[in-house]
């Protein structure tokens, strides 16, 4: 395995653990603060931090010279507020099996937007790693018992979390064209900035008229860890992993978040796993790591001029 592909899956694993991180403070922070609330406090402490590594990288006097803004307002639009609006919204009215089982789709909307977007052609090793994966979690969801999905019921935070994944599609597609002519970091950074616009008076008018926060010291610990961690680190590292081994097969890798949650139940909490959890956990890792491993053939089609 090349030093490169190992990196990209080392990055896209520790941005999957981060990432469990946040849905789990997430469902506890709902408690005591509004959606908007959340995602306000994780963009100004997280783009605080951006700024100062722009300024560190010398990318800080880059942003007067951007000339592509719509781009960058698509970027923070779909993997910014709207990933996350969805996500926070969704978890409010839905499941988190339902949930996690329409996350699984993710793999399987990122080749398809990106065979129509990005003209790519993916061989079956890709395929086989979807597939894998994609039954390893749902495996877990099901509980081992596949006849339970046909109790599944669908509602309108489902369609929020569908909503979600096909933003956060888009918003990769985008970035892997983006980092072309742009870093990771310069990309990530900008987009944290620029979805203030949005996020800003969204929670003030949800602080004034529907959910006032109740701020205790637990809720400081967990603004400041999603703000550093699934904020700042998961996004650079995700961007990092993504430009080196595509939006395609990086997708695989959003499959290993609810196994990071089942591990940090079981290391933090006691929780231990069931026999099909652990079953499900190595499916999904089997299949991320032969994404990672296997490169896809892909081919660019040229336009006729």
């Amino acid at each position: 395995m090349k030093n490169e592909t190992l990196k990209a899956i080392v990055l896209l694993n520790i941005a999957g653990l981060l990432w469990g991180g946040n849905m789990m403070l997430g469902q506890y922070l709902a408690a005591f603060l509004g959606p908007w609330s959340i995602i306000s406090t994780r963009l100004v402490i997280g783009g605080s931090i951006f700024i100062l590594l722009l300024r560190h990288s010398g990318e800080l006097q880059q942003i007067q010279g951007i000339k592509n803004w719509p781009l960058m307002a698509a970027l923070a639009l779909t993997g910014v507020v709207g990933f996350q609006a969805c996500l926070y919204y969704g978890l409010r009215y839905t499941t988190a099996t339902n949930a996690g089982l329409l996350n699984s789709l993710t793999p399987l909307l990122m080749a398809f937007f990106a065979a129509v977007l990005l003209k790519e052609r993916l061989n079956y090793h890709h395929w086989v790693a979807a597939v894998v994966s994609i039954f390893g979690l749902v495996f877990i969801l099901s509980e081992g018992q596949f006849s339970n999905l046909l109790l599944l019921n669908f509602n309108v935070g489902d369609l929020l979390i569908l909503a979600g994944m096909v933003s956060w599609v888009v918003y990769s597609i985008m970035g892997k064209n983006a980092m072309v002519t742009m870093t990771p970091l310069f990309i990530t950074a900008v987009g944290v900035l620029l979805s203030l616009v949005v996020v800003m008076p969204m929670s003030v008018f949800e602080v004034n008229y529907i959910q006032t926060p109740q701020i205790t010291a637990n809720v400081l610990w967990g603004l400041l860890f999603i703000s550093i961690g699934p904020t700042v680190l998961s996004l650079l590292f995700w961007n990092k992993g993504m430009k080196i081994i595509g939006p395609s097969r990086a997708s695989l890798f959003l499959n290993t978040v609810p196994v990071y949650i089942i591990i940090i139940n079981a290391l933090l909490f006691g929780v231990m796993p069931y026999v099909y959890q652990i079953i499900g956990m190595v499916l999904i890792f089997v299949g991320s790591f032969y994404a990672g491993y296997r490169a896809p053939t892909v081919t660019v089609k040229q336009e006729t001029r």
